[in-house]
């Protein structure tokens, strides 16, 4: 199962790429909530047994925990392939398979939004490390990989040195651990 999660790990750099370059700079930032119902509803169309193992921002995120596109992967079981959806200003705007398919634990259905995760993420350590010109530089909604729970993984950049992650709980928000690399 351990080696699944390398291949998680690289289905889930596909699903960053997808939709950066094609960000308008007048969509509005929201939170990773606002595409959850549809990219359910593509997901439910997709696979029956399809369910929600990662998402991530997918165009610059504000230091709000807020950004114009999220990603949104699956997996089903049944066709033991994934899939994701970049949802912005509202619609789908990429539906893509992925060639990498894993084994992978659904997402907790209780997550708190992005929003109070960037805050929590900033208060456990991301305000220190930034300073002034630091900034957050993307969020990531796992489960199993960081700790036994879904877990928001705040990713924090200040300058061109080591990022500092922040792994929070993804349902109380409390800092589960942070390092530098």
């Amino acid at each position: 199962m351990r080696t699944g999660w390398g291949v998680l790990g690289a289905a889930a750099a596909v699903v960053t790429a997808l939709a950066v370059a094609n960000v308008d700079a007048d969509d509005a930032a929201v939170g990773a909530r606002a595409g959850m119902d549809l990219a359910a509803t593509a997901a439910d169309a997709w696979a029956d047994d399809a369910r929600l193992v990662w998402l991530e921002n997918d165009a610059v995120i504000d230091a709000n925990g807020q950004s114009p596109a999220w990603g949104y992967l699956y997996y089903s079981a049944e066709k033991h392939a994934m899939r994701s959806w970049s949802v912005r200003d509202g619609r789908i705007t990429t539906g893509q398979d992925h060639t990498v398919s894993a084994e992978a634990p659904a997402l907790a259905l209780d997550w708190a939004d992005s929003d109070r995760a960037a805050a929590r993420a900033w208060d456990g350590g991301g305000r220190e490390f930034c300073g002034e010109t630091g900034r957050l530089e993307s969020l990531v909604l796992v489960h199993g990989i960081f700790a036994p729970r879904s877990t928001w993984v705040a990713v924090f950049a200040a300058g061109e040195g080591p990022r500092l992650h922040v792994v929070l709980d993804a349902d109380d928000g409390d800092v589960v651990k942070r390092w530098r690399g």
